[in-house]
Formats: structure tokens, C-alpha cells, sequence
């Protein structure tokens, strides 16, 4: 009995749920409208953008100011320009309509369960290293899966993310700024080295010290000047300004293929070189050198639930990681302080 009940109390409320968002979708319109206004500066610019004619734009505007007593808009010849009272009304509709998107896709992922495709980014590390074997493990657990991959750097998969083009990324959060929004999960630490190119003269030398790399330069990935820093400074440089950089590239083959061909000593993961070529030597760098390595983690938007699809992508690439050379898994990581060496 208990359980019937229960079962028509879940069925009520999906009703009076549907009510209500019925009801609420005049307002969720006007708040949308209040929002284009707000990102294009112009009535005529925000109008196209929803797809309405000016005259049905300004009316709908007018009745959001008029519903709220509240002047949200000084209009004149610059265009639309949020008041004081205006821009806090955008950013709390900014957080609505974000719920209210989140709310409908959580409604269709318990009616539909898996939806049957995924969409993620990666980082220069986890693109040249984890992704393919990610992909072929995921389509042999599911074959009928589609799957969207989008690869750069973080600050594009941010851009990415934030515009809800993909579900998550798996890159290293510390080279971004910390950011409330998001929540991560540990994958793993990818190790890697400074590589050089087999008959390169710095890979007969048993150590490798500052000013063999101050002679010949290195390149890496787009690493941000705070954890440059640190960097330099663990290797014996004087901070960044002093640390020979000569090229910087978040393409990991081109990396490979610089350390292939020039005499630059290369940051690259171990997993990359292992499966690409034997012709590049590792350097063993003198004294007490900082690890180099990136953390890789799946970053998603807080409040944002993951489809069945996408949590079975983040496990699954944790499951691969644990197989690549160089790889080191470790339970309950989280994104912490910048390690000095640090790169994705």
C-alpha cells in the first residue's frame, strides 16, 4: 500500500510539475529577451538574435520593466545600457535560465535515460595520449554511442563548457582560474620529460643542468606565466624571464615532430613518445627537479548533471589512463595548488 502511494504522489507532482513550468515560460521568455539585450547593446541586434521584430522585442522588454517596477534599460544613441537595478536582474536571470535548461535536460534524462550520444573536450595532453583509446574502449561498450570530441586548449574548452556545447573536458584545471562554477573529478597524472631527438648532443650527457638548456631552448604546451614561473624557478632558472622558452604549441604531434627534427629540448608525456617513436631520449635534469607532468581531471559545469553517456566516459577514461605509460592514478585527487611543472 505504502507503495502505491508513493508511486501516485511521484505522478501527482510530475503534473503539477508540468503546470508549472507552463506557466512559468512567459517569464523564462522575457528573461531571455532581457539577456540578448544585455549581451548585444542594441534592440535591433538582441531582437534578431530571438528572433523577434523590434516592435515585439521593445514590447517584450517594456512589460519585464513594467512587471517589475523597475527601469532595467537607459536607451539612448550608445544603444541599451543595463541600469544598476538591471544588471543584477541579468545575472539572476543568467543563473534562471541556466537552471531552467539544466532542469529540462534532467527531466529528458529520466524519461529517456541514456540519450545515445556524448559530447566532451580535451586538452593538448589527454588529446594526444587518452582520447583514442578512450574512444575505441567506449565504442566496443557501446556501439551504438555517438560521440562529439572537441580538442584545445582550457581556455577555449571554458568557452566550450560554459556555452554547453560539451559536457565536460578532461584537462589540468590549475591553468585556469579557480572558478566556483565548476566541479572535477581526478583521471590521472600523465608524467612526461624533457625529450630530445636521439643524436642530439645533450642525449649523451648523463645529466642535463640550466645552461644545457639555456644553449639549446625548449618548447612545451601554452603553460600561464604563474606556473612558468614556478617551473623555472624548480628547474634553477631566474623565474620566467630567464627560462629559454623558443616555442610554445598546444598541438602535441607538432611537439613531437619539433623534437624530432630541431635541436629544442621538448616537453612531451611519456605515454606520447612511447607510442609514437624510439628515437627520442628522455633528459635527466641535474639536482632535485620538479616532476613534470599534467593532472588530468574531467571538469563540468556545477549543478549540471551528467547523462548515464558522459559519467561512463569519465570512468572509463580513468579505467584507460591507468593503462599508459607514465600514467599514475590516484583515488580522491583533486585539483589542488599549482605543481611546478605542471602542463596539459
Amino acid at each position: 500500500m505504502a507503495r502505491r502511494i508513493g508511486e501516485s504522489g511521484m505522478n501527482v507532482q510530475c503534473i503539477m510539475f508540468r503546470h508549472s513550468l507552463h506557466g512559468m515560460h512567459m517569464q523564462l521568455r522575457h528573461l531571455r529577451h532581457l539577456v540578448a539585450l544585455a549581451d548585444e547593446g542594441r534592440f535591433v541586434a538582441a531582437a534578431e538574435r530571438v528572433h523577434l521584430s523590434q516592435a515585439a522585442f521593445s514590447r517584450s522588454i517594456q512589460a519585464l520593466e513594467s512587471e517589475l517596477d523597475l527601469r532595467l534599460f537607459d536607451r539612448g544613441p550608445q544603444g541599451a545600457v543595463l541600469t544598476p537595478a538591471g544588471r543584477v536582474i541579468a545575472e539572476r536571470a543568467r543563473q534562471l535560465l541556466f537552471d531552467s535548461r539544466c532542469l529540462e535536460r534532467d527531466v529528458a534524462l529520466l524519461r529517456e535515460g541514456d540519450l545515445g550520444d556524448v559530447s566532451f573536450g580535451a586538452g593538448p595532453f589527454p588529446a594526444a595520449t587518452l582520447v583514442a583509446p578512450l574512444l575505441a574502449s567506449l565504442h566496443r561498450e557501446a556501439p551504438g554511442l555517438v560521440m562529439h570530441v572537441r580538442s584545445g586548449n582550457v581556455a577555449s574548452l571554458l568557452t566550450l563548457l560554459h556555452a554547453e556545447s560539451i559536457d565536460f573536458f578532461l584537462a589540468d584545471p590549475r591553468l585556469a582560474a579557480p572558478d566556483a562554477r565548476l566541479e572535477t573529478a581526478p583521471i590521472a597524472q600523465l608524467e612526461g620529460a624533457f625529450y630530445v631527438r636521439a643524436r642530439h648532443p645533450l642525449a649523451r650527457q648523463r645529466v642535463v643542468r640550466p645552461a644545457d638548456l639555456q644553449r639549446y631552448g625548449v618548447a612545451s604546451v601554452f603553460t600561464p606565466l604563474e606556473l612558468r614561473d614556478a617551473l623555472a624557478r624548480g628547474l634553477g632558472f631566474d623565474g620566467a624571464a630567464g627560462f629559454p622558452l623558443r616555442a610554445e604549441c598546444d598541438d602535441l604531434p607538432t611537439l613531437l615532430h619539433l623534437a624530432q627534427h630541431s635541436d629544442l629540448a621538448v616537453v612531451l608525456p611519456h605515454a606520447l613518445v612511447a607510442a609514437s617513436t624510439r628515437s627520442l631520449k628522455a633528459l635527466t635534469l641535474a639536482g632535485a627537479a620538479p616532476p613534470l607532468y599534467a593532472d588530468v581531471q574531467a571538469v563540468w559545469l556545477r549543478g549540471r548533471t551528467r547523462s548515464p553517456a558522459a559519467q561512463r566516459a569519465i570512468d572509463l577514461a580513468r579505467q584507460v589512463a591507468a593503462t599508459l605509460p607514465g600514467a599514475v592514478v590516484i583515488a580522491g585527487l583533486r585539483g589542488g595548488g599549482a605543481t611546478a611543472g605542471s602542463a596539459t
